[in-house]
Formats: structure tokens, C-alpha cells, sequence
């Protein structure tokens, strides 16, 4: 069951459940959708895991697979729904030099936080896989307008794979960043915040975005609880909490 949820630079949201994990989908589109508090959908806790330090953004192409997460095998839990078939992707189409525009942006979102952005593929295995490139179609997703996907279950999610979708987002920079930025935060345990500088927010009109420190309420149309029932949260303390701060030189 896909339930829309919210909207973003021109974009809206999409949440599904499978295996325990939400789903979450940007999508783009000139309109702004969002249900009824009732129609978000919340999922069990699992055994807390601490976050991968290293998000590592992939513009090869790409071959996944279903299953629980598991980025250096290429497994996702966002394609659980895809006949245990492998998904190819085809990668970055753009040029080099968006694409390092691209990187150095995602590194400025992540720059206050214990974390590594590369786009070399880690040496070690605990990473998270951001898989940048191509469009909805090529997983099998019939809606042209979706722009990124991500697990979600309002805790950290080991070695998660997320999605940025570049061709449907046209290339954009900051839509691609800011796209990336909020669902790997989703992986890290963030919900959408009610708040429009922060880039967890489906809220427009404000600019560019980044990490408020700030306690907002969660929401999309309108505000409401956050998932587990916390009246707020704050989307810079929460990834100091699940990364730790950068050190300082």
C-alpha cells in the first residue's frame, strides 16, 4: 500500500512497509500532496546498531538485489518487493563536473558530523550505499515522478542502501544533494520535521536547507509526533548523537 506523505522543492513523498522497514519515497511533482496523520505508517523497533561512519555515493552502475540491507553485497530491503530478481541501475549520467559539485555538496550537509563522504568505494564493509543515478523505471516503479527512496524505521539502519534518482531530478544539485541528504538521515533514524531551513522537511519556499539544530515538530501537511511518539526532534543533535561531532583541527 503506497500512502503519499509530503512535498519538497516541488516534490512530494510516498511510505510503504515491507518487512518491518518503511519505505520512504521523494517524488517529484508541481503539486503538494499529504495524508492525514493516520495514514503514516509505523513499524516495530529492531536491536539498536550503531550507524555507519562512511556514506559512500556510487555513480557506477549498479546491480541490486532484495533482501535485509546490506550495502557492500549490494542487498536492499527497499526492493523487497522486486521477485528476489536483480535490479540494475544505470548510474550518473550527468557530467564530472556537476558531479563533483554533487559531492562537495553532500559534504557540506554532512560536514558538522563524525562521518566520510566519498565516492570511492570503501576498503572496508560497514558503509552506507547511496545509489545515484537513472530513474524509478529501472526498479521497476511504474511512477515517472519519484525522485528517492530510502528505508525507515525511525532507528539507525546497518549498512542501509538508499536511492537519488538524478535523471528523474534532472540533474539538479541541490535537488540531489538535499534529496540524498534527508534519506540517508532517514537511515540514521530521522523523520520528516516540520520546519522549513531543515532538510528533513517537505516545506518549500526557504531556500536551501541543511541540519537545524532546532526542536521542531515532525510532519508534512501539518505538524504532528514524531515516530515514536516524541513530541519533536532535532535533526542536527540527533545525528551528533548517532555520529558524534567532527573533530575540530
Amino acid at each position: 500500500r503506497w500512502l503519499i506523505i509530503g512535498a519538497f522543492v516541488g516534490a512530494f513523498a510516498a511510505i510503504v512497509v515491507v518487512a518491518g522497514v518503511t519505505i520512504i519515497n521523494r517524488i517529484e511533482t508541481g503539486r503538494w500532496e499529504v495524508p492525514d496523520k493516520g495514514d503514516f505508517m509505523r513499524v516495530a523497533s529492531g536491536r539498536p546498531r550503531p550507524a555507519s561512519k562512511t556514506i559512500f555515493l556510487a555513480r557506477q552502475p549498479l546491480e541490486l538485489v532484495p533482501g535485509v540491507d546490506d550495502a557492500p553485497r549490494g542487498v536492499s530491503s527497499v526492493l523487497a518487493n522486486a521477485a528476489n530478481k536483480p535490479m540494475k541501475l544505470p548510474g550518473w549520467k550527468g557530467n564530472n563536473a556537476t558531479w563533483s559539485k554533487l559531492v562537495a555538496c553532500v559534504r557540506e550537509q554532512f560536514h558538522p558530523f563524525d562521518v566520510t563522504v566519498t565516492d570511492e568505494r570503501p576498503l572496508h564493509e560497514d558503509f552506507v550505499l547511496v545509489a545515484v543515478g537513472g530513474k524509478p523505471a529501472d526498479l521497476g516503479i511504474k511512477d515517472k515522478r519519484i525522485g528517492g527512496l530510502a528505508p525507515f524505521n525511525g532507528e539507525v539502519i546497518p549498512v542501509p542502501v538508499v536511492y537519488a534518482f538524478s535523471a528523474a531530478l534532472r540533474h539538479d544539485v541541490r535537488a540531489i544533494c538535499e534529496t540524498i541528504a534527508m534519506e540517508v538521515a532517514h537511515a540514521y533514524g530521522l523523520d520528516h520535521g516540520y520546519e522549513c531551513k531543515d532538510v528533513m522537511t517537505y516545506l518549500t519556499g526557504c531556500g536551501a536547507k541543511k541540519f537545524v539544530d532546532k526542536e521542531v515538530r515532525c510532519g508534512e501537511k501539518k505538524a504532528r509526533d514524531c515516530e515514536g511518539g516524541t513530541p519533536t526532534q532535532n535533526s542536527y543533535k540527533h545525528l551528533i548523537s548517532v555520529l558524534g561531532s567532527r573533530s575540530r583541527p
